[in-house]
């Protein structure tokens, strides 16, 4: 099993639109072949800054790999995540291999 961290940065006042995008990508429209295999989500707040962090479970690399192409395979999915209007910033993606799992 594999754990892949997204983190994201945000202006706390846009951190509703940030929520609403995840929201969308949980939506059954986006349901594909490889689904994952839970979520845990988490935000700090600093200032006038949120940071948000998803870690998203997957069976396996190959599995997350698929995964990804499906989704940017999608128009709809590029437009909630790669709009150029999208005033929220991806700082990362780390790829980890659970060692253990305690869910």
């Amino acid at each position: 099993m594999i754990k892949v961290v997204f983190t994201y940065q945000t202006k706390t006042s846009d951190l509703p639109e940030l929520m609403e995008k995840f929201q969308q990508s949980a939506s059954s429209e986006f349901n594909g072949i490889v689904n994952n295999l839970g979520i845990n989500q988490f935000k700090r707040s600093k200032g006038d800054q949120t940071v948000v962090v998803l870690d998203i479970y997957y069976e396996s690399l190959s599995d997350y790999d698929e995964r990804t192409i499906y989704e940017r395979s999608l128009d709809a999915w590029n437009d909630i995540w790669f709009n150029p209007t999208n005033k929220h910033k991806e700082l990362s993606v780390e790829v980890f291999e659970v060692l253990n799992k305690a869910f």
